[in-house]
């Protein structure tokens, strides 16, 4: 049989650190690629069960259905199926990487160190593991282990992705290590490319650090990958006089309200936009106009 203790598991990206001082995502995809094979959660938790029912000793099964419930959030009956593997099969399958990456989700933070350190003396290298034990760590405040934790789950993957990247920064940024944290996003953003979330966490580092220009040029991307321009055109305009570039902050503003005004009625009337016409204008000095108001309805 082949020792799966040793191959790194990859859960959906849209597990998430909810507690402590950030927010980040999971690590990559697999349930994602077992739901669209399969169908979505319910659909898969049935099959599993059906299998099972024929073969109630299978521990692969279980442990896949263990999965499952960890991919819907569904903490307590992944734990408990966990159990039941851990007794069918000891040793067989990756039990504590996944328990531990079940109480750090349910916010047991504390136990879910105690389980990831118990894997790790096995499977060191396990970088899903030390992503979810960075996490949890990061969650209690405890900086200098959460990075020695990410660091090493960095720098075994070849291609970090944005959470990983992310996770990293803001613990080095938690112990005031700015440059440190820059140069992460920096190496993410080679890496993965110019992904909102990274370019964002890009911009906060390099407004804090007054890199002004590198700061604009991070908004330039981020308004390139927007929906609509309008609110980037806005931070651009606010960084500027922020940066003491008075004459550049104003010519941005005319710009911006200008474009405004020149939308059809009902995009120029949505409230984001409207906040944003009265921002440029009151950046420029300029009165709102009052609002148009239906004239009284004739006697009867």
């Amino acid at each position: 049989m082949e020792d799966v203790e040793a191959r790194p598991i990859h859960l959906p990206a849209r597990f998430s650190l909810r507690k402590g001082a950030f927010v980040v995502g999971s690590c990559l995809l697999l349930l994602g690629g077992m739901a669209k094979g399969h169908g979505d959660y319910h659909d898969v938790v049935e099959r599993l069960l059906d299998e099972l029912r024929a073969d109630s000793t299978n521990a692969a099964l279980r442990y896949q259905l263990a999965e499952a419930h960890a991919g819907h959030e569904n903490w307590r009956e992944c734990l408990k199926e966990l159990e039941l593997v851990e007794k069918a099969a000891p040793g067989k399958h990756p039990v504590g990487y996944l328990r531990g990456f079940a109480l750090e989700g349910a916010g047991w933070h504390e136990a879910a160190v105690t389980e990831l350190d118990a894997f790790l003396l096995k499977s060191p290298e396990h970088g899903d593991a030390l992503f979810t034990r960075g996490r949890a760590l990061a969650a209690m405040e405890r900086w200098s282990e959460a990075v020695a934790s990410l660091k090493k789950a960095f720098d075994l993957a070849q291609s970090p992705n944005a959470d990983l990247t992310m996770a990293l920064a803001k613990c080095l940024a938690a112990q005031g290590k700015d440059q440190e944290a820059s140069a992460v996003i920096n190496r993410g953003l080679k890496t993965v490319g110019n992904t909102p979330s990274l370019l964002l966490c890009a911009l906060e580092f390099e407004t804090k650090a007054r890199r002004w220009d590198d700061a604009l040029g991070r908004i330039a991307g981020l308004e390139k990958l927007a929906p609509t321009p309008e609110p980037w055109m806005a931070r651009r305009a606010a960084l500027l006089s922020t940066a003491g570039r008075n004459a550049e902050s104003q010519a941005a503003w005319r710009a911006l309200r200008d474009r405004l005004l020149a939308l059809p009625n009902l995009e120029r009337g949505s409230a984001t936009n409207l906040q944003l016409l009265r921002e440029a204008r009151r950046a420029l000095g300029e009165s709102s106009p009052a609002p148009v108001s239906a004239p009284p309805l004739p006697p009867p």
